[in-house]
């Protein structure tokens, strides 16, 4: 996967053209759905499952984000997945760490025990709502995320009078990176294509290779700053002070969307009381 991955989705997906707050209420609304909802294990209807960690609501509001992502919103599955796998590796870290507990804990309590480490129900609860949390909550942002570009996203803010500099240099600072990134690529490419990266020498040609990525490093340190000063200056001439305005493309709102959305978080919201016996956490 590719840094402009999710960008180019973005850009490509047929909801493109969707008032980018609805797309913002509907990815707001499954993540609040996420992690409010109560788990199973509090409910007086459901036998309690100590170390389950089932938590309906995020479930499906998990579910609902990657059939909006595949479906409606027309993004590729591996896109999705490419864009998963760097969250759910460091969700899978975080949650063996909260798995395994340090010290000592009383007989009993524990399912496995090797010294001073252990791993019981309670460890085991905590592990599994860690990461069911978070990847159904990193998936209801990725509705927003493959759907919506940032220079979308950054013309909707200029609604809630954020101040125009901040939007401008959040802007030109993104602009900016894909340029950067060009440039690291193409360079990358010239040393590869000078043998810049063979290996020769003790320890299989490191030396070379930290020199050449000392050299990458310096080169685009030296291109950002005189293309940030050639922006700069562009700006200037063309009588900049705090922002350039520019026509925003009118999009129509659905209020068929908008029933079919609070209907879906109603139905997540009733079913999840419905599992567990309440409505919060």
């Amino acid at each position: 996967m590719t840094i402009t991955s999710l960008d180019d989705a973005a850009w490509d997906s047929p909801w493109r053209r969707r008032p980018v707050g609805e797309k913002v209420a509907l990815s707001a609304s499954l993540l609040l759905t996420a992690l409010c909802t109560p788990s199973m294990e509090s409910s007086s209807w459901v036998s309690p499952v100590v170390g389950s960690g089932i938590w309906p609501g995020a479930l499906l509001a998990g579910i609902i984000s990657v059939i909006v992502i595949l479906g409606p919103a027309r993004i590729r599955g591996r896109v999705l997945w490419q864009a998963m796998a760097a969250p759910i590796v460091f969700l899978v870290v975080g949650g063996i760490s909260v798995l395994i507990s340090l010290g000592s804990s009383p007989i009993g309590t524990v399912w496995w025990h090797a010294g001073v480490f252990s791993i019981g129900p309670v460890t085991t609860a905590q592990a599994m709502s860690l990461i069911e949390h978070g990847v159904c909550g990193t998936l209801t942002l990725m509705v927003l995320a493959v759907t919506t570009p940032m220079v979308d996203l950054l013309t909707w803010l200029r609604k809630f009078h954020i101040p125009d500099p901040l939007l401008e240099i959040a802007s030109l600072t993104y602009r900016l990176i894909f340029v950067l990134l060009d440039t690291v690529v193409t360079a990358g490419e010239a040393q590869h294509a000078r043998l810049g990266d063979a290996p020769e020498g003790k320890f299989g040609g490191l030396n070379r290779r930290m020199s050449n990525t000392a050299a990458l490093l310096g080169s685009v340190g030296i291109r950002a700053w005189t293309r940030a000063n050639r922006l700069n200056d562009g700006l200037v001439n063309r009588g900049f002070e705090s922002a350039l305005v520019t026509l925003p493309v009118k999009r129509v709102g659905s209020a068929r969307f908008k029933i079919i959305v609070v209907t879906v978080i109603a139905a997540v919201w009733a079913i999840s009381w419905s599992t567990t016996g309440r409505i919060f956490r």
